[in-house]
């Protein structure tokens, strides 16, 4: 069983989305894409879809069907322009927190929230309350040296696992964590994060941790080199790195019922990440909804 099943099995109070909500919650993540890549159309920002989204766009024309999340990415430039000019055009429809942004935020990217909705989910602490919400990736620019690389992929990885663990373990109340420490497997995975999380937090905010990280990120922002990463990104710093040609100009690809833009090359971006993506995980692989909250 993955995380998510061992959840809905246990008494914990979390629930399986029904095909409705599920696609009801898909319809407001659309719905907060397409105002986003309205505003980034209006004022000449490229906004691409990645990850699971990204996948989903080539292999299935829209959303991955098991899937409840959009994330998009953009280079670090835009990336900075991106929550004013959200503020500029729409006022108080979303809400915008991240590093360097909000005062406090347990997540190195930007995430783009629409007001009045709630999703919380077995990751979150069962009293928190988020917004429906897209996740932003910066694309930053890295060293052309690759001792110059090394050092910079080394110490931004480090950091940011020092954050997640601290994060980690002031979040130990949520409903994951718990059930991740009430099995033997489980509690490997994360025992020895939450000890360096608790060692760390004595030292470190989590929070400032971040906005840190997102500082070291873009240090090369201004630069244009050669090739690029997505440090936040699931294969992090090392496993994220493509030549600059890889993702500019995007192009566009069928995604529900808009024309999405894609990193020029696709193909690549998306093997790196998954191997052979077009072929279809097993039913064990692909995480069931589960929320403890939502509302639209």
């Amino acid at each position: 069983m993955n995380l998510a099943e061992l959840i809905l099995h246990s008494s914990l109070p979390v629930r399986e989305l029904t095909e409705s909500e599920s696609e009801q919650l898909k319809q407001t993540l659309l719905e907060i894409y397409k105002d986003v890549l309205a505003a980034c159309k209006k004022h000449g920002l490229t906004v691409m879809l990645g990850g699971g989204s990204c996948l989903g766009a080539v292999r299935h024309n829209g959303f991955i069907p098991w899937d409840d999340d959009l994330d998009v990415m953009m280079m670090r430039a835009d990336y900075d322009r991106l929550p004013a000019i959200m503020q500029q055009e729409y006022g108080n429809k979303y809400i915008c927190t991240g590093p360097n942004i909000s005062a406090h935020t347990n997540t190195p990217f930007i995430k783009l929230g629409k007001c009045g909705t709630i999703f919380t989910t077995i990751y979150d602490q069962p009293e928190a309350q988020h917004e429906i919400a897209i996740d932003v990736f910066p694309i930053e620019y890295i060293p052309n040296s690759s001792l110059l690389r090394l050092w910079h992929g080394f110490w931004l990885n480090l950091l940011q696992y020092i954050a997640l663990c601290i994060c980690l373990y002031k979040g130990r109340d949520c409903y994951a964590t718990q059930v991740l420490r009430a099995s033997k497997e489980g509690r490997k995975k994360i025992n020895h994060r939450l000890r360096i999380g608790h060692i760390c937090s004595w030292v470190f905010d989590y929070s400032h941790l971040y906005a840190f990280c997102d500082r070291l990120a873009a240090k090369y922002a201004k630069r244009e080199t050669k090739d690029v990463t997505i440090p936040t990104g699931r294969g992090h710093y090392f496993g994220e790195m493509h030549p600059r040609e890889d993702f500019l100009p995007a192009v566009e690809h069928v995604f529900a019922d808009i024309q999405a833009p894609l990193p020029h090359n696709y193909d690549a971006y998306l093997r790196k990440l998954y191997g052979d993506y077009m072929q279809m995980p097993p039913m064990n692989k692909r995480e069931k909804h589960s929320c403890l909250k939502l509302k639209f």
